[in-house]
């Protein structure tokens, strides 16, 4: 239920839902603290103090640190597991890559940054599967094309 409100279908985080979920989360905690410094004014009896600090931070605390928790366990990228990207995913990285690769062509270090585009184009080849591997492939020969291009001292036309 937490992840059909917080996340759309995709995966993407609902951003207003999410800062919204935060910020009570944190309200709860800071108001527990506050209210644990205004406890010893509502009793002098230590054993209700001390019930009181175990409620609080219990109640008001535990939710935003259990919350956290959830979110970091969310994470699917493990250590040393490779990450598989969908389609979508892949076809943004891929137009990432190609509009740097262009944008790169009119700066002196071009040589350089297509190189680094053209080892990052041919990763995603080597993790993208089926339809996506062709254009990934694509995309990696056509940032090669004008690493090239950048080493013979020639500008895009």
């Amino acid at each position: 239920m937490l992840t059909r409100f917080l996340f759309y279908p995709n995966g993407r985080a609902r951003v207003r839902r999410m800062v919204l979920t935060i910020i009570a989360l944190v309200f709860f905690a800071m108001f527990g603290t506050a209210f644990l410094i205004f406890a010893r004014f509502f009793t002098g009896d230590t054993t209700a103090q001390t019930i009181l600090l175990i409620i609080f931070v219990v109640l008001l605390k535990f939710p935003l640190i259990a919350f956290l928790w959830w979110l970091i366990g969310r994470n699917k990228e493990i250590p040393g597991v490779p990450v598989v990207w969908d389609a979508e995913e892949t076809a943004q990285i891929l137009a990432y890559l190609s509009a740097q690769a262009r944008e790169s062509m009119d700066r002196a270090d071009a040589p350089s940054r297509l190189s680094y585009l053209s080892r990052e184009a041919w990763h995603v080849a080597d993790r993208a599967d089926g339809e996506m591997k062709a254009d990934a492939v694509g995309v990696a020969l056509e940032i090669d094309r004008l690493a090239a291009r950048a080493r013979d001292g020639r500008r895009l036309t």
